[in-house]
């Protein structure tokens, strides 16, 4: 492999953070409590970029971009944290819910 096609494969997630201190270590924009699982989903439900931007002010169109990316680089792991988020809904439903 060439150096060119080497750095080409390393990618650079500058605005994604894991910090086991923050929402269970899952990885997260940078200086938000956002999971880069929400973003995906917003985008899978079909909301734009901008439409992402509007609805959480504190991200720029590129943090956006840098959380997808990091989404669909790391599937696995992000797949892993909407499962997990599903098993807890079905656990432990919305305050107010009617469990039957």
């Amino acid at each position: 492999m060439t150096q060119r096609q080497d750095s080409l494969l390393k990618l650079d997630y500058r605005r994604i953070e894991k910090d086991s201190a923050r929402c269970g270590g899952q990885a997260v924009v940078g200086g938000t409590r956002l999971r880069v699982a929400t973003v995906l989903t917003c985008y899978r439900q079909g909301m734009s970029i901008e439409e992402i931007v509007q609805q959480y002010p504190a991200l720029k169109p590129s943090d956006v971009h840098d959380a997808l990316a990091y989404a669909y680089d790391h599937i696995d792991e992000i797949e892993a944290n909407l499962s997990d988020d599903d098993e807890l809904a079905v656990k432990d439903p919305e305050p107010g819910s009617d469990p039957s």
